[in-house]
């Protein structure tokens, strides 16, 4: 018999003009008797790789000082706790997850947004590939001649229950198009993760703007002997597609950014 339970994800944001949050842990309560649990990232350390000079050692000291207990309110305390949180340490909106217990609710709700992959072994290299395939969206747009107001600055988008924050968004004349990048080759367990919470966030989003368009570019899915990586490819693929979300390999990335323009 399947329940269903309130969650609300924590945010590592350890820069505030940036505003690039990592997922560190999850919350979960039950809204009909308050009973309440919850796991953060074993280590911290490997948040390092991630967040280069960032106060992890704080981190650590804020996290291992909270006192979870049970929350009576349920939805409402997870409200006011994401309320109350905006700054390095911050807690998303509440979401609701169906679940046969309490504890595989929170199993399931940290696989798809923390896992244990926060920092793996490849470290920097996780991250780098992404920031090139944005730099490569960014030279795409300015070279599509895209309408100068196009670009929105922070997107985000609301949803019925929470906000769906992709890399890059512009206004069109049928709604908004979203895209996000998402480097396989580099980190696939990483990848699909996020992949994972792009649908999620995504479909959301959705429910609230049918007229906004999303868009996933990847790099080309890995081959040769990397089973890891075709299988973690394999399934962002079909999460992204059942959600509605397009699926477009980075080589005809500048095409379709060149769509994008022609409706702004």
């Amino acid at each position: 018999m399947m329940g269903t339970y309130s969650y609300t994800v924590s945010r590592f944001v350890p820069n505030q003009i940036r505003n690039e949050a990592v997922n560190i842990g999850i919350i979960v309560v039950d809204p009909g008797t308050g009973k309440t649990v919850h796991r953060f990232l074993g280590d911290m350390k490997r948040l390092k790789a991630r967040c280069p000079g960032a106060d992890i050692q704080s981190l650590e000291g804020i996290v291992k000082s909270m006192r979870v207990g049970d929350m009576p309110g349920g939805m409402a305390d997870l409200e006011r706790l994401s309320a109350n949180h905006t700054y390095s340490l911050q807690f998303t909106p509440p979401r609701a997850a169906a679940a046969p217990t309490i504890k595989e609710a929170l199993r399931i709700v940290f696989d798809t947004y923390v896992g244990e992959a926060a920092a793996p072994a490849a470290g920097p290299a996780c991250a780098t590939p992404k920031e090139q395939m944005l730099a490569e969206i960014d030279a795409a747009v300015s070279q599509s001649g895209m309408a100068r107001d196009a670009a929105m600055a922070r997107p985000e988008f609301a949803g019925s229950r929470g906000v769906f924050r992709p890399d890059r968004a512009f206004r069109t004349r049928n709604g908004a198009n979203a895209l996000h990048a998402l480097p396989f080759a580099a980190c696939p367990s990483l990848a699909l993760r996020d992949a994972k919470v792009l649908a999620i966030d995504y479909e959301d989003a959705k429910s609230r703007a049918a007229n906004l368009e999303c868009a996933a570019i990847v790099d080309p899915a890995p081959d040769g002997g990397a089973r890891e990586g075709r299988e973690a490819y394999e399934q962002a693929e079909g999460h992204l597609r059942d959600k509605g979300c397009e699926v477009i390999e980075a080589g005809r990335m500048p095409a379709y950014v060149r769509g994008i323009a022609r409706r702004t």
